[in-house]
């Protein structure tokens, strides 16, 4: 009865998994700009999550029908990495929900990818060497440091989270993305953990590899379950196009133009969200980022990602540069 339980929810979650990552390939082939950075991102996560669910499916059957628990060094080596890898893709993408300013978290980006690397490096050589088929400790040392290597993982995977998710969640304002970001990196957490604590028992003698160890690794095919499925209402709520507002019929431009028909063409042209659009509007008319936040009610810090992002897109450097290539199009414009 758990058997096939267990072989239920997985084949659930890898099957959300699987349309997850359907609805993003499909947003990313027919987007031509925009948020081409957090389309990428959700598409790394869920393929890694859908490797990590097919991983423990595999070994499920292996376990529960086959009766095989020894594990060859290949799948030691992707025990190893997986759930780093998930951890490191779950951080890229609420980096890129977030959207956070280059220069301020330049250095945390800096330092993530290297240190995860090292640790994906080094976590394989120990699962590898230092353990044998049946997850047993292959020298009098190498329990000390699998131990060791299972509480640096949990603890790596939550202070980058923490370190992400919390300036991420002080700057975002959809509700859809900051209970995604909340809930998604408790179930990460979880997810590792319980992990950790299962294979300590092993190592520590207290659970052999057995049926009953299958029993407890079932508590993460609940948790990649609820992971997916999170992920899959995401992507259907998340507006993932460059544009949130209708585009207008542009098929021939007026010879005369209201200033805000101007800069709905400006804006539409260069692909800026409807929020970028707002900013760069009251950033034309002489308004300063205290004074746009105020009015927009948003904060200071996300007056200045949205600014960033209407400089990058219309290929300027300032506010005075901004000015003048919106007087430029008015002129080009009235002359057609």
């Amino acid at each position: 009865m758990i058997s096939s339980a267990l072989f239920i929810t997985y084949t659930i979650m890898c099957f959300l998994g699987l349309q997850a990552m359907t609805i993003v390939m499909i947003v990313i082939r027919h987007s031509e700009s925009g948020k081409t950075k957090l389309m990428c991102a959700m598409r790394n996560f869920v393929i890694v999550s859908i490797v990590l669910g097919g991983f423990y499916y595999i070994t499920y059957y292996k376990e529960l029908v086959l009766g095989i628990f020894e594990t060859s060094v290949p799948v030691r080596m992707l025990d190893a990495v997986i759930f780093y890898a998930h951890g490191f893709c779950w951080i890229r993408l609420i980096d890129a929900i977030a959207e956070y300013p280059t220069m301020k978290y330049e250095v945390l980006r800096r330092w993530t990818t290297p240190v995860f690397g090292v640790l994906m490096a080094v976590s394989v050589a120990v699962y590898v060497f230092a353990i044998d088929g049946y997850y047993a400790p292959k020298y009098f040392w190498s329990e000390s440091v699998v131990l060791i290597f299972e509480v640096v993982l949990a603890l790596t995977i939550i202070c980058f989270t923490v370190c992400y998710a919390k300036p991420a969640l002080r700057e975002i304002n959809e509700q859809n993305s900051r209970w995604y970001i909340i809930l998604v990196s408790v179930l990460i957490n979880l997810n590792n953990i319980w992990n950790n604590v299962v294979v300590s028992f092993v190592f520590l003698r207290e659970l052999e590899v057995s049926l009953l160890c299958s029993y407890l690794y079932a508590v993460i095919s609940i948790l990649l379950l609820l992971i997916n499925l999170l992920t899959i209402v995401y992507v259907y709520k998340k507006d993932f196009s460059p544009l949130y507002f209708d585009k207008k019929d542009q098929t021939e431009p007026k010879a005369v133009m209201t200033e805000e028909e101007l800069l709905d063409v400006i804006a539409e042209s260069h692909r800026l969200t409807e929020r970028e659009r707002d900013v760069m509007i009251l950033a034309y008319r002489g308004l300063t980022n205290p004074d746009i936040a105020e009015q927009l009610f948003i904060s200071k810090h996300t007056v200045k990602r949205h600014m960033h992002n209407v400089f990058e897109k219309l290929d300027v450097s300032n506010r005075m540069e901004l000015v003048h290539l919106i007087r430029a199009k008015e002129i080009e414009i009235s002359r057609e």
